[in-house]
C-alpha cells in the first residue's frame, strides 16, 4: 500500500510540474516520500528519492519512464549520489550509453544497470524494451541545483531517442534535507540516526 501511495504521489507530482495550475507537492511532502531502504546482502541502508513517472506518447504505445535520485555506499565506505532512470519502450533497442548535465560538456560517470525485454506480445518479437541506467553526480552538483533544479541528458546510440530528465528545485531541496537532517547519512558510513 505504501508503494502504491508513493507511486501515485510521484505521478501527481510529475503531472503537476508539467500541467501548471494544479496542486503541487510541497518540499515537506517530498521529504516524507524520500526514504531509506535496506539494500544489498549486507543490509546497508540507501537513501532513495521520490520516484517521478513520465508517459511520453510515441504513436500507438507510450514510453514510460521513472527517475529518482539515490545515495549508496560502496564497499570502501564512500557515498555515491546517482540519478537512476528506468525506461520502458517499444521500437528497437536504444542502448543508453552516456549521461551529462544539460549545460555541461563532460560526461558523468555512467552505468547501464539492466537491459532486457519486459513483455512480448507476438511471435515477431513485438516486445517492450526495458533499460535501467545510472549517472553519478557529486554533492556539489546537488547543491548547485538547489535554485534551478537538476537536468540530466541520458544519451542513446539510437539517434533522436535521448532522454532529458528534470528534478525540480523542490525535489533537490527535499532530498538534501533528508540526506542531512534527522535520520541522515553519517560521516562515517551509512548508519541511520535514531528516531528519538
Amino acid at each position: 500500500m505504501k508503494g502504491l501511495t508513493t507511486a501515485l504521489l510521484g505521478l501527481c507530482f510529475c503531472m503537476s510540474v508539467h500541467a501548471g495550475p494544479q496542486q503541487q507537492l510541497t518540499v515537506d511532502d517530498i521529504v516524507e516520500l524520500t526514504r531509506y531502504n535496506q539494500a544489498g546482502a549486507d543490509g546497508e541502508p540507501s537513501l532513495r528519492g521520490m520516484s517521478i513517472t513520465t508517459r511520453t506518447p510515441k504513436g500507438g504505445v507510450d514510453d514510460l519512464s521513472q527517475r529518482y535520485i539515490r545515495s549508496v555506499v560502496d564497499d570502501e565506505g564512500r557515498t555515491h549520489h546517482q540519478v537512476l532512470l528506468q525506461v520502458r519502450y517499444v521500437g528497437g533497442w536504444r542502448f543508453y550509453r552516456s549521461a551529462r548535465l544539460l549545460l555541461e560538456i563532460d560526461d558523468l560517470p555512467f552505468n547501464a544497470e539492466e537491459r532486457r525485454f519486459s513483455r512480448c506480445t507476438s511471435a515477431f518479437l513485438n516486445c517492450d524494451h526495458r533499460e535501467v541506467v545510472t549517472a553519478e553526480i557529486t554533492r556539489m552538483q546537488l547543491e548547485e541545483a538547489l535554485g534551478r533544479g537538476l537536468d540530466v541528458r541520458f544519451e542513446t546510440k539510437k539517434p533522436g531517442e535521448d532522454t532529458l530528465v528534470h528534478f525540480p528545485a523542490a525535489y533537490i531541496k527535499a532530498y538534501l534535507i533528508k540526506l542531512d537532517g534527522k535520520e541522515a547519512v553519517k560521516p562515517h558510513g551509512f548508519a541511520m540516526a535514531s528516531n528519538g
